[in-house]
């Protein structure tokens, strides 16, 4: 009985530190600026949240494409290390699936401001490339998927100025 407790304690231990304060560790990596850390952390963040459903029954308990981006906002918000975040809502896009949205980060590092922008693909369509042949193996999810992160200098201030413009 007692080893069925120690048990027990060891396995919440240790899957308590393996998810481990992602928070905490973002802004470590920003502050030393190891953004190849950061990329994965928000890779890793961003592929792990939930599937929308477009409906129109209201049902809270999916959400949305564009609620999963404010999400990652927010998220990007309550962060000590990030002054701001953005996205380009405001930004007119060409309307096919999978649809398109960057949200720009202006990171706090130790040797200053550092703007970054990670580009998130919204949905998939459920083909793979296997050497220029793309069966459909799946079915089509909508989900965010992480792409890339790259510097993007001025994308916010952009962005909010296409958004005071458009209203």
């Amino acid at each position: 009985m007692i080893r069925v407790i120690i048990s027990f304690i060891l396995l919440s231990f240790f899957i308590y530190s393996a998810s481990g304060n992602d928070g905490a560790k973002l802004c470590k990596a920003v502050s030393k600026g190891k953004f190849n850390k950061v990329e994965r952390i928000v890779k890793r963040h961003v592929n792990g949240l939930p599937e929308s459903k477009e409906s129109d029954s209201g049902n809270p308990a999916y959400r949305s494409m564009d609620q999963n981006i404010d999400s990652l906002k927010k998220w990007f918000k309550s962060m000590d290390c990030v002054d701001d975040a953005f996205d380009d809502k405001c930004q007119n896009k060409i309307a096919i699936y999978p649809g398109w949205s960057i949200v720009g980060v202006i990171f706090k590092t130790d040797a200053g401001l550092a703007e970054k922008c990670f580009s998130i693909q919204k949905g998939t369509t459920g083909t793979i490339n296997i050497l220029g042949w793309r069966p459909k193996i799946s079915r089509t999810k909508n989900k965010l998927v992480y792409k890339i992160m790259y510097n993007c200098p001025g994308f916010i201030d952009e962005q909010k100025k296409n958004c005071v413009k458009s209203k």
